[in-house]
């Protein structure tokens, strides 16, 4: 993916319906089990950034969209942009009811950018 065309587009498929959910993104990829009682794997680590503005729903399809900026990329300290040269990861977070209201996670996505 070209950096310089600042054209990219997540697809989080499917998902449970009517459930609200966000990206997430990190240079880092990583494994932590059930964060925070989540039934899923959190496949980031580091520094992660999250596209929650606005928090996103998966509507009656189950799915969710998020056209990034990547000259407005999210992380914890503030937005940077992705440059040529750098690889990204990103997953999704979203509310599950499986059996019971907890949340869980797609699997990521790495992208490398030039």
């Amino acid at each position: 993916v070209q950096a310089a065309s600042n054209d990219v587009t997540l697809v989080a498929s499917d998902l449970p319906s009517n459930q609200f959910g966000f990206f997430l993104n990190s240079l880092t990829q990583g494994f932590a089990a059930n964060p925070g009682g989540s039934q899923g794997n959190l496949c980031l680590a580091g520094a992660i950034g999250r596209y929650n503005m606005p928090v996103l729903s998966t509507g009656a399809m189950g799915s969710m969209t998020q056209v990034l900026d990547l000259t407005n990329t999210p992380t914890p300290t503030g937005s940077v942009s992705i440059l040529a040269g750098q690889t990204w990861n990103f997953t999704a977070w979203y509310r599950d009811v499986n059996p019971t209201a907890t949340t869980n996670f797609t699997s990521a996505v790495s992208i490398d950018f030039q």
